[in-house]
């Protein structure tokens, strides 16, 4: 009688398992947050020097995360463009405006960050969305290599800026300015 009984909690607890994924780890109830927009889209092109860039995603963001957005000249390689990131008041928006307008017919590269995570500690799917707006993994060679903080785009290689699943280095989509 023993036997049976243990043989037959054994489907019991392996359907409680089948279920499970990476993103289930954090505890039950958890959303997982979303990346839903980047303007202007990876792609875009005679976008106007005077432009800003907007983030925007489906549930309230650590406001810490926009340290882990850059806007590059050129590749992840170039120079990072001076601006100010600021959060929407629920945080779910994030726009950079940079210092000077953009420069005319230059193509620059957005990069958020694959760490980057919601007020609640979730980790965002920038898969669901990112592709689709013309967005690519950021991989170590697209940055110069695996420098992990030394040398060119380095310092967007390390904690924050690594997928915690896909081992990127989050998204990237690149846009360029009218003449």
């Amino acid at each position: 009688m023993k036997r049976t009984s243990v043989l037959l909690s054994i489907p019991v607890l392996l359907a409680g398992f089948v279920g499970c994924s990476s993103d289930d780890i954090a505890g039950p109830g958890d959303t997982e947050t979303v990346f839903l927009s980047v303007v202007p889209q990876g792609g875009s092109v005679d976008v106007a020097t005077g432009s800003t860039v907007t983030v925007r995603f489906d549930h309230s963001m650590n406001p810490v995360m926009s340290e882990y957005a850059a806007v590059h000249e050129g590749d992840l390689t170039g120079p990072e463009v001076a601006g100010i990131w600021a959060w929407s008041d629920n945080n779910m928006t994030l726009t950079f405006t940079p210092s000077q307008p953009f420069k005319p017919a230059t193509t620059y590269m957005i990069h958020l960050g694959g760490g980057m995570m919601d007020a609640e500690g979730d980790h965002v799917n920038f898969g669901q969305h990112g592709p689709g707006m013309g967005g690519q993994w950021a991989t170590g060679d697209m940055m110069g290599g695996g420098h992990m903080g030394a040398g060119p785009g380095g310092a967007h290689m390390g904690q924050g800026w690594e997928h915690p699943t896909n081992g990127s280095f989050g998204m990237v989509f690149s846009f360029t300015t009218a003449s």
